[in-house]
């Protein structure tokens, strides 16, 4: 290497692609200090080795010291120990200032002082142990016991410990690094540690006690990349790391706990990032009422006690982060903009009480809450694990006042205080992706609740909800209006189109998914579960005797499924399965086999006043109800219970619906229209399908059964029964104890009323000149007398589109069918029958288009 210079050196190394660093200058070891003034403190004097020719002055003792140096790359070494003593260096160069087991307790200023813009490092050799002590009054410059109007560096093994009586324990008029030691500030009367520009931490321990601030960035920002703090906050409005600009925690363990009312764990003006390391929070911090006077007149505006704070946004990249606080009206993370989470573990739990209630800037009764994570702006979680407990009377969990969206992560979220909502936004809230673990068990709380627009597509929701329903009195003395605890509610539009959501609800009148608006369902699979209780009955907000009961499904206004997959499970009483106060759609014509819906209501029926009953519904409409494609299975068992109903029309179109019921299996209040599809109805005790109004079938396949007489297969309480051929004519079996007769001036496809013994499980053919055209299984035993004339008890409705005139149709019953294809007991497709029948009847049909014939 000889003859190559250094400089030459660094060119090739660019040329090679490697970077030339400078060096960081904060590290002592990248300075030189090659001269040396010794201290060694003894009582009230000094003895002073200056092996750099550096000014030395002295106050009324030798042990009180002031260093003038115009010297470069000088060490002060300080030893021993002094009750009335200090060390002030002025200098224009950095300083480097080693506490080898000094022991200072200065009585009028701080006991080490630096005035100097250049760095001063204060070096902690390992093994040693120095103490650093001012005095209640100051006759020197400085405010705290270690005082530095330059960069501070703090570094070495060693250990030092602070007592500031007047102001601050350490106080940088420019910025502060520790890279190393442990640091104690046993007591400050304003902030442990004070930094002018900013505060950083890349190595060593600190453990903080003051009146003031754990440690203060002042105008400037905080960063954290290693070491541990230890912080503990007792005073009021005070803060355990704060600053006005940015604070980045990127590494190192930190420890704080919070008791003073209205304090702080890590509060800034500007952001807050959480990328890396560890932190535990301890707080029980109440709130604070401020009473403020405005142009609107006095009103009081909460000041919270809070683990993060800011009045900018809050990122969560990295790290974990345990927060617990118990204090009144407790916040975990709080920022005045939004919060985004994209990794990292935060696990919070509050448990304060609400405050009490005071009149808010709005002019409106209000009071402080308990919450975990409160965004007035946006809140979004794309990764990372969120874990919150809420157990606080009217506590959130996840908040925010703007939109809410959770992308991804694991999100665990658990309100155990009445009134509390576990992912709540009085805008929009998404959920696009994540594993979502939702645990509701205080009165009226909710699951995820928005004000505005809901949306649902991706992610697993899993839902655990055991809150009651609270009756809250109306303005009218006496009415009440029901608040639900609810795992899912929107204010306004719910739409679901991906994602696994399962709800199992148990307590009283509980609501699995529920909207004041419409929802609209086009994908993912809802699995929800409803048991609990229904309310005592009272008096509702229009003066009328009710009960709140549960529903799995259920929307205010319209009610649009077209696709997914849904099982609504509803066993408590008066419960519904899938219900709309507006009008329902299901599915999408020229869709067979989407969605899949399967909703039972198998709960008792409720007593709501003498002779009044709230009965469970599998799937129950107060508007149009419109079926145009998709599997739909209805089942109750109850009495009262009917499967598909409609207070208005019901139309079907299309898809395969399967329903077993105990009372009417298909009803509707004004009219039903069936043009297309596959229809099984069995009703155990009432009719199979049952129009208050009017029938109109046009097509599709119609299986129905009605219990034994007076019930019907098909019951048409106008009479106007309408069968026509517009949508190829229906093929249809009813069966009975009686049923409503076609009307014939309204029927364009014949139809057949046969009445016969019926025994479950007895095979009943029709023939046309020999050939089979209908192959039935009776699906049960029927008894009595025939209802509505004849004596026989069963009476079987039979309308097929190519039923005609001219032709000797025959009824068979007996034998055994094989082969073909079965729909609830009518067999098509090449079905057979083989062994012993019996023809029980002959006959040729009207001549008119729409006659009935009873043969």
């Amino acid at each position: 290497m000889h003859g190559i210079s250094l400089t030459s050196i660094a060119c090739l190394l660019l040329a090679m692609g490697t970077p030339i660093r400078a060096a960081d200058r904060d590290y002592v070891e990248n300075s030189d200090f090659t001269k040396t003034v010794g201290i060694a403190f003894s009582g009230t004097s000094a003895a002073i080795t200056n092996g750099a020719d550096v000014t030395i002055a002295y106050g009324s003792t030798t042990s009180r010291i002031s260093i003038t140096s115009a010297v470069r790359g000088v060490e002060y070494i300080l030893s021993g120990t002094t009750s009335d003593g200090y060390v002030e260096i002025t200098s224009t160069h950095p300083a480097k200032i080693t506490l080898n087991g000094a022991t200072l307790t200065s009585t009028d200023g701080p006991a080490v002082s630096v005035f100097s813009s250049e760095r001063a490092y204060l070096v902690l050799p390992t093994g040693t142990t120095s103490q650093l002590t001012d005095s209640a009054n100051y006759t020197r410059a400085g405010t705290g016991t270690l005082y530095v109007t330059g960069p501070l560096i703090v570094g070495g093994n060693g250990a030092l410990r602070v007592s500031g009586m007047k102001g601050h324990g350490i106080h940088g008029k420019d910025y502060i690094r520790c890279l190393g030691g442990e640091v104690k500030i046993l007591t400050a009367a304003k902030d442990a540690i004070h930094a002018k520009d900013y505060f950083r931490m890349d190595h060593g321990k600190l453990d903080l006690a003051a009146t003031g601030d754990g440690i203060d960035g002042d105008t400037g920002f905080v960063t954290i990349n290693g070491g541990s703090i230890s912080v503990r906050s007792t005073v009021a409005d005070t803060k355990c790391v704060t600053c006005d600009g940015d604070v980045t925690i990127n590494g190192g363990a930190l420890d704080f706990t919070v008791t003073g009312t209205q304090s702080k764990g890590i509060s800034s003006k500007g952001n807050i990032a959480l990328t890396g390391g560890s932190a535990l929070m301890n707080l029980s911090g109440s709130v604070y009422l401020a009473t403020v006077t405005g142009t609107s007149g006095t009103y009081v505006d909460p000041s919270y006690c809070t683990a993060v704070k800011c009045d900018g946004n809050v990122s969560v990249s990295g790290g974990s982060f345990a927060i617990t606080h118990t204090g009144v009206a407790g916040k975990g993370i709080s920022t005045g903009g939004n919060i985004s989470v994209t990794g990292g573990t935060l696990d919070i739990a509050t448990s304060g009480a609400p405050s009490t209630s005071y009149t808010n800037s709005l002019g409106v009764s209000d009071m402080a809450t308990a919450d975990c994570l409160k965004a007035d702006g946006t809140l979004t979680i794309d990764n990372g694990t969120v874990t919150t407990l809420s157990s606080g009377v009217s506590g959130d969990c996840l908040s925010s006042d703007l939109a809410l969206t959770i992308n991804g992560g694991m999100v665990s979220t658990t309100v155990s205080g009445a009134s509390g909502d576990c992912i709540a936004s009085p805008s929009t809230l998404a959920v696009t992706g994540g594993t979502l673990v939702i645990v509701c068990k205080g009165n009226q709380s909710k699951g995820l609740k928005s004000t505005g627009a809901m949306t649902i597509a991706g992610g697993s929701l899993t839902f655990a909800m055991t809150g009651a329903v609270v009756l809250e009195a109306t303005a009218t003395a006496g009415r009440y209006d029901p608040s639900y605890c609810s795992a899912i509610k929107a204010e306004s539009a719910l739409n679901i189109s991906n994602g696994t959501i399962t709800v199992t609800h148990s307590g009283t009148a509980g609501k699995a998914v529920t909207a004041d608006g419409n929802i609209a369902i086009s994908g993912g699979t809802l699995n929800l579960t409803v048991s609990g209780a229904p309310s005592a009955a009272f008096t509702n907000s229009s003066g009328t005797s009710d009960i709140a009961a549960g529903d799995c499904l259920t929307a205010d206004g319209t009610l649009t499924i077209t696709g997914g997959t849904i099982t609504a499970s509803a066993t408590g009483s008066g419960c519904d399965g899938i219900s709309s106060d507006g009008a329902m759609t299901l599915g999408t014509a020229g869709v067979a086999n989407t969605p899949v819906i399967s909703s039972s209501a198998t709960g008792t029926r409720a007593t709501v006043a003498t002779n009044n009953y709230s009965t469970p519904k599998a799937l129950v409409c107060f508007g149009a109800f419109v079926i145009n494609g998709g599997k739909i299975t209805a089942n109750t068992t109850q009495n009262g219970a009917e499967g598909i109903e409609s207070k208005t029309t019901l139309t079907i179109n299309g898809g395969t619906i399967e329903v077993t019921t105990y009372d009417d299996g298909i009803n509707a209040a004004t009219k039903i229209t069936v043009n297309g599809g596959s229809i099984y109805s069995y009703a155990s005790n009432n009719d199979g399908m049952d129009s208050n109004g009017t029938f109109l079938l046009t097509g599709g396949t119609i299986v129905t059964s009605g219990a034994s007489a007076p019930e019907e297969g098909f019951d048409c309480d106008q009479n106007n029964f309408a069968i026509t051929t517009a949508s190829g004519g229906p093929a249809m079996i009813g069966t009975g104890g009686a049923t409503s007769t076609p009307t014939a001036a309204s029927c364009t496809q014949r139809t057949i009323l046969y009445k016969g013994t019926g025994t479950s499980g007895t095979i009943v053919q029709l023939k046309a000149n020999g050939t089979p055209v209908m192959i039935y299984k009776v699906p049960r035993t029927y008894s009595g007398g025939g209802g509505g004339g004849g004596t026989t008890p069963m009476t079987m409705v039979i309308s097929l589109p190519g039923l005609a005139t001219g032709v000797t149709y025959t009824i068979h019953t007996g034998g055994t069918v094989s082969g073909g294809t079965e729909f609830h007991g009518y067999y098509t497709g090449g079905a057979t029958v083989t062994g012993t029948t019996t023809q029980v009847k002959s006959f040729t049909l009207g001549t008119a288009v729409g006659s009935v014939t009873t043969p």
